[in-house]
């Protein structure tokens, strides 16, 4: 007790150093009073106050009270501490180090991969051009038809961006890669919310008429890709259907086989009629090739399979059953797609990305492709069929047959399924033998006409 009380002095009464000199300076009294040898301060570890060093002031209690008296750092305590810190250091930097180089090389990738897509930049304002029923070559701006969308809250602020999305076909001798000098055979509108995660898509009939801005009178749809490229068949489909397209993307049929092997084949729901035309286009573009032989619900297909499959008109409901099983394909690659692996994505993306041909801006499409649809756990896809039962007529006039709709019966149905809305839209011209508006069927429900 006596030894605690004098520790306990020792801390208590700094400011009176002629004291504390009496007391520490009578070690034989101190040694006296304690009890407990394995206790006890050596003499040497008493000073004077005035002699303390800043670490022993500390220590005593003349700054702050001490938990225990200070000990002694050897050298080669010193040495493998300032080792360890190094170490430690070194281990820190070379962290920073790998997450600078994965950043660095994620953004260079992201790049690399964006780059492999080929980019259309032509000036729509001077350099697109047509070529008109005359034979005269004219700026695509001078004759297309002013189209006016109503600024309606619920399309402006919409986080909706619409992309055709157009297929053709590179066996005919007129084509060019351009896009001109073949018809198109695949023709969709790509409807992107960013905010809801959902991807909706419009396929259009090839066979249907429509008026081309710069034209007197109408054609079926898929011939403004031949007589002015992508840029003719986007003003088409806008005047059509009243509502803004923000970019297009075509690819080549040619193509299309590498991208569902890219993403490891598809799934299709195939019958024995559809097997045997799909392997005769086989025979016809891939000679050799594994033909199809199993059908059923979930038939796999190859890359060259699923594009013979694709092609095939002449079975069932001709060119209706034919973009349902285009829907088919497209919908099974994004399908197969969302379940691959991360490296699997990345892999996938560099064979697609560079079967595309697009005007879209480079940051459209790494915030659409890289960004958005990646960061999806489940990618929700709809899609509606025109022409719309009730609102078109269908048959031989003149010498082909061609779908006849009446495009101001269906863009309320476009807006509704887009937008989720309707609103008032400039009246559309309407090809000859189209069933009159007052005639159409406005009963069905948008819900029976989604699939």
């Amino acid at each position: 007790m006596e030894n605690n009380e004098n520790r306990h002095l020792s801390v208590r009464r700094p400011e009176a150093p002629k004291h504390l000199d009496s007391e520490f300076t009578d070690t034989s009294k101190l040694s006296t009073q304690t009890k407990n040898p394995e206790s006890q301060i050596e003499e040497s570890q008493f000073k004077e106050p005035q002699e303390l060093s800043t670490e022993s002031a500390y220590e005593y209690g003349f700054s702050k009270k001490a938990s225990k008296p200070a000990k002694k750092t050897s050298a080669r305590d010193s040495k493998k501490k300032h080792m360890k810190i190094r170490v430690i250091a070194g281990a820190v930097a070379a962290l920073v180090g790998v997450i600078i180089g994965v950043v660095c090389f994620a953004l260079w990738y992201k790049e690399y991969l964006l780059n492999k897509i080929t980019y259309e930049t032509t000036d729509p304002d001077t350099a697109i051009t047509i070529i008109d029923e005359e034979g005269n070559v004219k700026l695509l701006c001078n004759v297309t038809q002013t189209t006016r969308f109503a600024p309606i809250k619920a399309i402006d602020d919409a986080p909706i961006r619409n992309y055709l999305l157009i297929g053709i076909d590179s066996r005919s001798k007129y084509y060019n890669e351009s896009g001109t000098g073949e018809r198109s055979d695949v023709i969709v509108v790509m409807s992107v919310d960013t905010k809801n995660g959902t991807l909706k898509m419009l396929h259009i009939a090839r066979d249907t008429y429509a008026y081309f801005p710069g034209y007197s009178t109408p054609h079926k749809i898929n011939a403004a890709m031949s007589w002015g490229g992508p840029d003719l068949l986007v003003a088409t489909v806008e005047s059509c259907l009243r509502i803004p397209i923000d970019g297009y993307a075509y690819v080549n049929f040619a193509h299309m086989a590498e991208i569902v092997d890219a993403v490891g084949g598809v799934y299709v729901n195939m019958t024995s009629s559809e097997a045997s035309v799909a392997n005769n286009y086989i025979d016809e573009i891939n000679p050799g090739a594994e033909h199809i032989y199993s059908t059923g619900e979930y038939t796999w297909l190859a890359g060259y399979q699923a594009v013979a499959y694709a092609r095939i008109r002449y079975v069932g409901n001709g060119d209706f059953e034919r973009m349902e099983r285009q829907i088919e394909v497209l919908r099974s690659v994004m399908a197969q797609y969302m379940g691959m692996s991360t490296t699997g994505k990345i892999a996938a993306m560099d064979t697609v990305l560079q079967a595309i041909i697009t005007n879209i801006p480079k940051e459209d499409i790494e915030k659409l492709a890289l960004e958005f649809i990646p960061s999806l756990d489940h990618l929700e896809t709809q899609y509606i069929q025109l022409p719309i039962e009730g609102c078109y007529n269908a048959g031989m006039y003149g010498d082909e047959w061609s779908i006849r709709m009446n495009w101001n019966a269906i863009i309320p149905y476009v807006q509704l399924f887009f937008y989720g809305t309707t609103t008032e839209y400039d009246w559309v011209e309407v090809p000859p033998h189209a069933p009159d508006y007052n005639y159409c069927n406005f009963e069905i429900p948008l819900e029976d006409l989604i699939h």
